[in-house]
């Protein structure tokens, strides 16, 4: 079974995934910034055309080749895999850039990302747990990590980037406080997926 980790930087998704992954003896996928050969390909803050946006997925979409292999050997391993971001990931942060900056891809990416989806080369996830945080916390946090770009956790483009998760990709989205510590987190998480048949 495949689980994502969903929410926009400085959420807790990297430490929530690896949390879990300890907890159910299971391996985690790292996110695209992760998995990326050069992470620097993967696009800017905030495109300034349609193109741009749209050439970033397809970029993100490469990587996301190399982490449906990853996913898919874990599986077959241990039956499960935690993923830190998905493909929903993508969409959302076009969603949230292109609506910051008045460019209009979204409904070009969705039909790339489907079609990939559909083609048996993007990772699906069976459940989606998004992370949702405080702008308060997003900001705490930011402090701590002053490599992370302010406009991926800004107020505006996570209001965005949740927005997204009214259509997701995913099969099931359930949505988490993720101002609570990584103790709490880790049990909900579990609790989550138990109530979706994957263990626990």
């Amino acid at each position: 079974m495949i689980v994502a980790i969903e929410g926009v930087s400085n959420s807790g998704k990297t430490t929530l995934a690896r949390s879990l992954g300890e907890c159910l003896a299971t391996e985690t996928v790292g996110c695209y910034q992760h998995v990326a050969k050069d992470p620097a390909l993967l696009g800017r803050p905030l495109a300034h055309s349609k193109e741009e946006l749209l050439q970033a997925l397809r970029v993100h979409l490469t990587v996301e080749e190399e982490r449906l292999r990853l996913a898919t050997d874990a599986v077959n391993r241990t039956g499960m895999v935690i993923m830190d971001r998905s493909v929903d990931t993508t969409l959302a942060h076009l969603r949230a850039v292109g609506r910051l900056r008045g460019l209009n891809a979204e409904a070009s990416a969705r039909t790339l990302v489907q079609a990939r989806c559909a083609a048996g080369a993007a990772v699906v996830p069976d459940l989606t747990l998004l992370l949702i945080a405080s702008p308060q916390q997003l900001a705490r946090r930011g402090q701590t990590r002053p490599e992370v770009p302010r406009p991926y956790y800004a107020d505006d483009f996570a209001t965005h980037f949740y927005g997204h998760f009214a259509e997701p990709v995913a099969k099931h989205v359930v949505r988490i406080n993720a101002d609570l510590s990584t103790d709490d987190l880790v049990r909900l998480a579990r609790e989550e997926i138990k109530q979706h048949g994957m263990g626990g």
